[in-house]
Order: structure tokens, then sequence, then C-alpha cells
């Protein structure tokens, strides 16, 4: 750190007395003032660039250093506990901007740590770790989240055989409602059912 610090001070005095220079004499552009100018301005590029590469300042996340950072390996952790959180979930329950929350899980995904599905307009995110029992669980604590998907869940499971409308009538919902939300739990296979 400290080569790099007597470097871009270097620079910056070398500039500095040039420039100087400059002041106290008459400038009669060139075409060689040119190219030393695009010449100092590449060099001062190229400094910034390599301090900046070996400082900390840029980093390219690869899945060797993923879950380097704190943040990931908390979100990791959360979907592990919660898989088939949605983005607002995520950054309401681990106190995040959800701009910042979907770069992080942008990142786990371009590792191949989590996953991604669109269930009901919404993304949900699980671990890939778990395989097909992963991400079916996923889907299934998604839609089970709303009221009255769990509402109907519950009544086929102390009611099983019933129809649309008697479910409807039950449990005072309208009957496209109670069919959107079999369809959904049709397709997470949590019920069955003659369509």
């Amino acid at each position: 750190m400290r080569k790099t610090f007597k470097l871009v001070l270097g620079l910056a005095l070398f500039l500095f007395f040039v420039g100087e220079a400059a002041a106290y004499t008459p400038f009669k552009p060139s075409i060689s003032s040119g190219v030393t100018f695009i010449a100092i301005a590449v060099a001062i590029m190229a400094i910034l660039v390599t301090f900046f590469f070996t400082h900390g300042g840029i980093k390219y996340v690869t899945p060797e250093n993923v879950l380097d950072k704190e943040i990931r390996r908390t979100i990791y952790s959360y979907l592990n506990e919660y898989p088939g959180s949605h983005l607002r979930e995520i950054a309401r329950d681990l106190d995040l901007k959800p701009s910042n929350a979907e770069w992080h899980l942008r990142k786990l995904e371009q590792s191949n740590l989590v996953r991604s599905r669109k269930i009901g307009g919404k993304k949900v995110y699980y671990l890939v770790e778990g395989g097909v029992e992963s991400r079916k669980r996923a889907i299934a604590e998604s839609i089970l989240r709303n009221k009255n998907a769990r509402m109907i869940m519950q009544y086929l499971h102390d009611s099983p055989g019933k129809h649309l409308l008697e479910i409807a009538r039950a449990l005072n919902l309208n009957h496209h409602t109670v069919k959107w939300h079999i369809k959904k739990l049709q397709m997470a296979e949590l019920v069955e059912g003659d369509r």
C-alpha cells in the first residue's frame, strides 16, 4: 500500500510541476504535446486501476469467494431456514434495501448456490443444495404463506374429495379464488384432484 501511495504521490507532484512549468512558458499546441497528455492520462488511469485491484476496491465474485461476505452468508442461512422467500421478505427480515438484497441474491445465483422461480407473480429463492426436494419445499412454503391457500389446504386435509363449489361455500370464498389456489396447490403437488 505504501508503494502505491508513494507512486500516486510522485505522479501527482510530477503533474503539478509539469503544470507549473507550462504556466511560465507559452503553450503552443502540437501533436507531441497531445500525445504526451494522452500518455499521462493513460498512465494515471492504469495506476488508479492497479491501486483499486490490489487494495480491495474492485473484486470479482467467484464461487470460491461468494460466501466470504457476511451478508451473503446471512442470506444463505436465511434461505436454508425459510426456503421460498421472496425478495421483499428477505430484505425486510434482514433489514436490507431490496436493491442490495437483490444484488447479493444474484451473486449467489451466479455461483450456483441459490435458485429462483417465479410463483404467483413473485420470484422466490431456495438453496440448490437440497435438489428437487428443496425446490418443492420452497414452492410449497411460498404458496402456503397465503392465508386462503392454507385454509383450502387444511379444509381438503380434513374433508378430502370435496368439489370446488363445496370448498368455496364452506370457506366463504369466491369459487374463482378457490380454483386459483387449488391450481397453485396442484402445481406444487400439495393436492391431487380432477381438473
